[in-house]
């Protein structure tokens, strides 16, 4: 069997107009031995790869605890965003 690539979701991408993130599961992403991963792409504007990430399915647990610690640090540490709106802007800091 062949690569597979099955579509679980796709968000929009914070603080950008067209940028999506996509997730995926992939079967045999290497070759025909090769474990299922799950890709995490982003694309800035909707269309090219930015960047991409085969995740290991072993990997994953660790990965997602990670993440949350990660969101933890972020929200005990001070934040001044006085022009968030203006990210997606099409003139300033937002392009």
């Amino acid at each position: 069997m062949p690569k597979k690539t099955i579509d679980i979701k796709t968000l929009s991408l914070a603080h950008s107009k067209e940028g999506k993130i996509s997730i995926c599961h992939i079967e045999k992403p290497y070759g025909e031995h090769s474990n299922p991963v799950v890709s995490i792409v982003v694309s800035m504007e909707g269309k090219k790869e930015d960047w991409k990430v085969h995740i290991p399915y072993e990997n994953l647990d660790e990965l997602i605890k990670a993440l949350h610690d990660a969101r933890k640090v972020c929200d005990i540490l001070p934040h001044q965003q006085p022009h968030i709106m203006d990210l997606g802007a099409d003139t300033g800091g937002g392009q």
